[in-house]
This record gives C-alpha cells, structure tokens and sequence, in this order.
C-alpha cells in the first residue's frame, strides 16, 4: 500500500509540473490596474487619455480611448502588460476585449523579450461593441524567447483595416472611427508552466508548510507565510489561489472531496504538498 502511495504522490506531481498555471492575471474587479494574482505592470500607452474602469465580462474592466487620428500610427496605441517569467516556459497569453461603437474593429497582439523590439503574434482580431455578449477572446502561445525571461511584456495595440491598409473602420456597422472612441479588456491572464517544481520529497522539512494535510472542514491551516499559493487538482488544474499569513486558514469548502497538490513560495523558494480533502 504504501508503495502505491508513493507512486501516486510522484505521479501527481509530474501532472502539476506539465500543466499550465497562472502566473499574473488583472481581473479589475477592484477598478485598479494592479495585479489580482501573481505581480506585473499594467499601462496604457500611445493615447491621449488616461483609463477608466468600466463593465466587463463580467465584472469591470479597463479601458481607454485618445487613440491614433484616423490613418495615423497603427500598430502603436493601447495596453502593455509586464510580467517577469523567470521559472516558467511555455508562456501563453489571454484576454477579453471589446470597443465603443466608434473604436477601431481591430487589434494585435504584440510581444518583447528585451523591453525595446515588439513583434505581432497570433492573427489581427475583430472586436465587438461592448455589450454583454460581444466581448471577444484573444488566445496566443507565445515563442520560446519569452520563456524564464525578466523582461517580458505584451501589449494589444489597435491597426488600421486589414482590407484597407492605411485606414482604421470603426466598431459600429453604421460608426466612423473617432479618437473618442473607447476600447475595453478583461481578464489578461499571463500562463505558463513551471519549470522550478521537483518531485515531492515527503520527508524533505521544506514541505512542511501546511500543518494539516488531511482536512475535513476546517480548511488548510498554514504554519508560516506563504505567497503565490496555487491548488491544482489531479488533472494539472489550478482551481484555487490565494496568499496567506503564518497560522492563517484557507477555505477550502468549495473543494470537492479527493487529493490536491498545494504550491506556493516560501522565503523565496518554491515549495509543495499534498493534501486530501475528506
């Protein structure tokens, strides 16, 4: 029995160190640009006001208008996220995004790996007035140089027509473009995987960061601090995260009954352990 324990707890951790996990992600649930998981910088750049927060997908978002003139500077106006990737590969990006009637139909993701040389990925995308059911999803892998890199950042930028090369088209069927015109995200989520994990050593004192790790009701309680803490179930899935205090409990009651592997960063390491929820 204990022998296929073991090997259970190996398996479950080669499962969390293939999957993909958050690393940063902005929600702007709060109407601030900061970070709700993980850390990074948000900011807008080549327009000529400043963001607001308006309704999302749902919840808020952020959004901005001052955009180019029509015909002028596609390619170099809207939002930049930074986020450092050390310790993870495999980098991918996502968001919602939608606009005003009078934004541009049209945006690009863009990335660096050095701060200073941008290059597109994935294809330009056409975006929907921001109704509640028009927002549209931006999903990008993106090349391996963004992989464990410090400088990494992406940013959505707003392009001319790709019918029509040196003219933006607005939102709105029956709309002109205007710089007035306001486009919106949601729900910017940086993943990668981790490339720092190791397999479990059950013995190993750096584990022992969780002082109870058969829990019924009374949630995980931790014997130190503890940040970027993740919950992934068996399948590689992170279905919980949070950042707590020494001694603190975590509520965990949502949580169906079964094992979970528990990551988090401890004294600037990374550590993880294995619970069972009854």
């Amino acid at each position: 029995m204990k022998k296929i324990y073991s090997l259970f707890v190996a398996l479950a951790t080669t499962t969390v160190m293939s999957a993909q996990s958050v690393i940063t992600q902005w929600n702007f649930d709060g109407n601030t640009n900061a970070a709700t998981t993980g850390s990074g910088t948000a900011s807008v750049f080549g327009v000529s006001n400043n963001p607001t927060f308006a309704s999302g997908s749902p919840g808020r978002a952020w959004s901005v208008n001052g955009f180019p003139g029509q015909g002028s500077a596609s390619g170099t106006a809207g939002f930049k996220f930074e986020v450092d990737t050390s310790g993870y590969s495999a980098i991918s990006v996502s968001l919602n995004i939608a606009g005003s009637n009078t934004s541009s139909k049209y945006f690009q993701m863009q990335y660096t790996t050095n701060g200073t040389e941008w290059f597109d990925v994935g294809n330009v995308i056409e975006i929907g007035p921001t109704s509640s059911s028009n927002w549209v999803s931006m999903n990008n892998s993106i090349p391996a140089g963004a992989n464990n890199n410090t400088q990494f950042a992406v940013r959505i930028v707003s392009v001319f027509d790709p019918a029509n090369s040196s003219t933006y088209t607005a939102v709105g069927a029956s709309s002109n473009y205007s710089t007035s015109g306001a486009a919106r995200v949601d729900n910017v989520t940086i993943s990668g995987t981790s490339t720092t994990l190791s397999v479990l050593d059950a013995g190993s004192e750096k584990f022992s960061f969780i002082k109870n790790t058969f829990i019924k009701n009374e949630g995980i309680v931790f014997g130190t601090k503890v940040k970027d803490i993740k919950i992934f179930n068996m399948y590689g899935q992170v279905i919980k995260t949070a950042k707590v205090n020494k001694n603190q409990t975590l509520d965990i009651s949502e949580l169906q009954k079964g094992s979970y592997i528990v990551t988090g960063i401890v004294n600037n390491q990374p550590v993880s352990q294995k619970i069972l929820k009854d």
